[in-house]
């Protein structure tokens, strides 16, 4: 499934849910602590199985704004990575 498609699929969720209550600096605060809790599950030598599941949450929860925000998050991330591409490793050691 493409991105911008699981976007609205899981945006059309979360409005059915009612949960599009909040501004965009409440949303964004909601990756922040979908991360916090990505971290949580490394707290170990290697990260626990509850790990990918978290990584999802991320995801879930950015696509949901991309869609909300009317976000080609497709084409945005493909123009990331070809600026990213472009610019190299900037100085950065391998």
């Amino acid at each position: 499934m493409k991105l911008n498609t699981i976007a609205e699929k899981n945006y059309l969720w979360v409005e059915e849910m009612g949960w599009h209550n909040k501004t965009v600096l409440e949303a964004l605060a909601l990756v922040a602590s979908e991360v916090g809790e990505a971290i949580n599950e490394c707290r170990h030598e290697k990260p626990s199985d509850e790990f990918p599941e978290e990584l999802a949450d991320i995801i879930l929860r950015v696509l949901d704004i991309a869609h909300w925000q009317k976000i080609d998050i497709e084409k945005v991330i493909e123009q990331k990575m070809l600026k990213n591409q472009q610019r190299g490793n900037r100085g950065r050691l391998k």
